[in-house]
């Protein structure tokens, strides 16, 4: 763990998430002054992690093996749906020459094994997700170190995720101006996480 000054010690708490919310907020705090009157103006930046999250390598590469994923998946069930198809095809066919109770029963268990299939088809693209969710959120601790390392760097007291800096700015607790470190951070995890594997099946579930 980055070791830091008495004045810049900044512990953080956030976490990486791709798909649907990308990467939620990473906030530093700095350690309560012995006295408030003695504590110069806070240094403070900010991180866009939208922009993060749609820029930077590992989460476009982590997007592609998901989509990647999902696209073999939806291959490997194309024949169960094909059948199905097939079978209620058949079953418009054969509807004029079968007794009402006889199509009936068809229609029935027709219709379960759809829904089963659709179930199925759904649950294994919430899986696929699930792993993709899971590989996002072991990158956690390369974001939390890259932060600290520039925040250290920067000598910050203070970094805040763009949308919530720019409601303490509205809400005047805050004066506008604040640095953006987004570009910095990006520039880091690019070099240091460019790639991540998709965990195996059953991953992150």
């Amino acid at each position: 763990m980055t070791s830091f000054t008495a004045r810049s010690r900044l512990p953080i708490d956030g976490a990486m998430k791709t798909l649907v919310s990308a990467f939620l907020l990473v906030i530093l705090t700095i350690a309560a002054p012995a006295s408030a009157q003695t504590l110069p103006p806070p240094k403070i930046a900010v991180i866009d992690l939208d922009v993060l999250s749609q820029k930077s390598l590992v989460t476009r590469d982590l997007d592609a093996k998901v989509e990647a994923a999902k696209a073999t998946f939806n291959q490997n069930t194309k024949f169960k749906f094909e059948t199905l198809q097939e079978e209620l095809r058949a079953l418009r066919v054969d509807s004029a020459n079968l007794s009402a109770e006889e199509r009936g029963k068809r229609q029935t268990s027709l219709e379960q094994r759809i829904t089963e299939a659709a179930e199925e088809q759904k649950a294994g693209i919430q899986a696929i997700e699930a792993r993709g969710q899971a590989a996002m959120e072991s990158l956690q601790p390369k974001l939390q170190a890259i932060i600290k390392r520039v925040a250290e760097g920067l000598t910050l007291d203070l970094v805040l995720e763009r949308k919530t800096y720019d409601g303490l700015v509205a809400d005047k607790l805050a004066a506008p101006g604040a640095n953006d470190v987004t570009t910095l951070v990006q520039a880091f995890l690019d070099a240091e996480v460019p790639t991540v594997d998709l965990p195996a099946q059953g991953a992150g579930q």
